[in-house]
């Protein structure tokens, strides 16, 4: 027969087992944050350095706009200059297109003034031949005066003006009748302007009134 063994168990186990049991307290967890620093106030400035501060604002800013007014009155001014400069090189240049050939027309004048006695001639001798010569000389001056009037050359009007020195120079006066005085009676020479401007004075004969004669001789 077989023995049956039991487990004796003292006193000493059991307080060792509820020993076991009761958990130990824990310590408290320590923050690792550090506790905020109190907040500097600042101090609350007084009325008096109040509106000292704003005298000082108030410079300042008198200072700026007289500084912005000063340079914007200099860019206006030069705005100006180079608006004025602006116009002044484009009528120069203007000016130098329109007259650059003035000095070749010059001297192509005495040319012209050729082909005009040539065809007067012609014209004035009443042969076929004359008459053929006439034809293609004024075809020739046509185109000639054509191909002037294009670059700006005009002829300067004389017949019934009045003298103008700026534009005619008398050759010669002769007397002429009181109503006459003063006037252009005859053309010596053509004269020519391009555009604006006096290319050859137009040589004339200026009529001059007697002044004994147009007071009735008293």
């Amino acid at each position: 027969m077989s023995l049956m063994k039991i487990p004796i168990r003292s006193s000493d186990d059991d307080h060792a087992g509820e020993a076991e049991e009761i958990a130990e307290p824990q310590a408290p967890e320590r923050s690792s944050e550090l506790p905020e620093a109190p907040v500097a106030t600042p101090p609350v400035p007084q009325p008096a350095a109040l509106e000292v501060r704003l005298q000082e604002l108030e410079a300042a800013l008198a200072k700026k706009a007289t500084e912005y007014g000063a340079v914007h009155d200099q860019l206006v001014h030069l705005m100006a200059d180079f608006d004025n400069y602006r116009k002044r090189m484009t009528r120069q240049y203007e000016e130098a297109k329109q007259f650059a050939t003035a000095d070749l027309v010059r001297e192509l004048l005495p040319g012209l003034d050729n082909l005009e006695r040539a065809l007067a001639a012609a014209l004035q001798d009443a042969t076929p031949g004359c008459a053929l010569i006439a034809e293609g000389v004024g075809m020739v001056l046509k185109q000639f005066k054509e191909a002037l009037s294009k670059g700006g050359v005009r002829e300067i009007a004389v017949r019934g003006q009045p003298f103008d020195p700026t534009r005619h120079e008398a050759v010669e006066v002769v007397a002429v009748p009181p109503h006459q005085d003063g006037m252009i009676v005859e053309e010596v020479q053509r004269g020519y302007m391009v555009y604006d401007r006096l290319l050859r004075p137009a040589k004339v004969v200026v009529g001059k009134a007697d002044r004994d004669s147009s007071h009735g001789g008293t």
